[in-house]
């Protein structure tokens, strides 16, 4: 690992790691190891959100050879059942997912991060080797930014699905997402969004809680898909700008016939979910390809950016 130049970052961060699949651990930690990262005020925290003795071994000793490096390196055992319906199987609802340990996990991280910032990658997530620095440059550079995500797709078991990207606007009612849409992935630079998926984003420990808080009490109302669009929707609810940098593209990692494929922008088109309301269901993964929705979305994108930009 080469350590990155940081001039303008003088405090400490906690960058933060999870994990709950243990044949990604070999390819994540081969990837981590060519970022750039400010190590002498890194704090490293790795969260195994399992019950999977293997995968605790396997963490173990990746993570001792880290010991000196960062600024202090910490490995946390849940020991969650592992569990939930398969993606195949349907959307069978929230409490039969794997989203409530997920869920649990995230009040578990906010408990053990003594720094003010912080940066959260997952186990399927390949970064490109400045994205560490740059989000946190985000965060500093723009006031009134809560989230700055790079940007990855969606996966799927087959590899010829097209894919939506991580980063989305949103319509939303009191607790109820009516309409989710990704973004073209064909922009360039930063733009401001509504919500984002938790693959690899920069935020502060208080506006994390911010959008943590409450979920509580309409958990399993949330649709399966839309955990993290719930989360990080409600710290734009509370002013907070998330802001999303296309010079940061993520591979996504599925497993798949005995091996690995990425997926990433070539996979990816504008999609939209919506609900339903005389069925009571989602409409899921409409494409978003005509010239008509191309201007759409141009013309949402351009609102969102003037919106923020405003508050500067």
């Amino acid at each position: 690992m080469r350590e990155g130049r940081v001039s303008d970052i003088s405090n400490s961060f906690t960058l933060i790691l999870t994990f709950s699949r243990s044949n990604m651990v070999d390819i994540f930690f081969s990837a981590f190891n060519r970022m750039k990262i400010d190590m002498k005020n890194c704090h490293l925290l790795v969260f195994d959100n399992t019950d999977m003795e293997p995968l605790a071994a396997r963490l173990a000793e990746r993570v001792m050879e880290y010991a000196g490096h960062f600024r202090s390196v910490r490995l946390c055992k849940t020991y969650r059942r592992v569990g939930g319906d398969p993606v195949n199987a349907g959307d069978t609802g929230f409490r039969r997912s794997k989203l409530p340990m997920i869920y649990e996990m995230h009040l578990d991280m906010m408990k053990l991060l003594h720094t003010d910032k912080f940066v959260l990658i997952e186990d399927d997530t390949l970064p490109p080797p400045n994205a560490v620095m740059r989000l946190l440059q985000i965060l500093d550079e723009y006031p009134g930014c809560g989230i700055a995500t790079a940007i990855e797709t969606g996966r799927s078991q087959l590899a010829y699905v097209k894919v939506r990207l991580g980063v989305h606007f949103v319509k939303r009612f009191g607790n109820k997402i009516f309409e989710r849409i990704s973004l073209n992935p064909k922009l360039r630079g930063l733009h401001s969004v509504d919500a984002c998926g938790t693959y690899c984003c920069a935020s502060f420990k208080n506006v994390w809680l911010q959008g943590l808080e409450g979920m509580n009490e309409y958990l399993y109302d949330i649709p399966r898909f839309a955990l993290d669009v719930t989360q990080t929707n409600n710290v734009k609810m509370r002013g907070w700008n998330i802001l999303a940098d296309f010079s940061l593209w993520c591979e996504h990692m599925q497993s798949y016939q005995g091996n690995f494929i990425s997926w990433g922008k070539r996979q990816a088109v504008p999609q939209l979910d919506i609900w339903l309301p005389e069925y009571q269901e989602y409409a899921q993964g409409v494409l978003l390809t005509k010239p008509c929705h191309t201007k759409m979305l141009r013309n949402l994108t351009r609102q969102r950016d003037r919106a923020w930009k405003k508050r500067l």
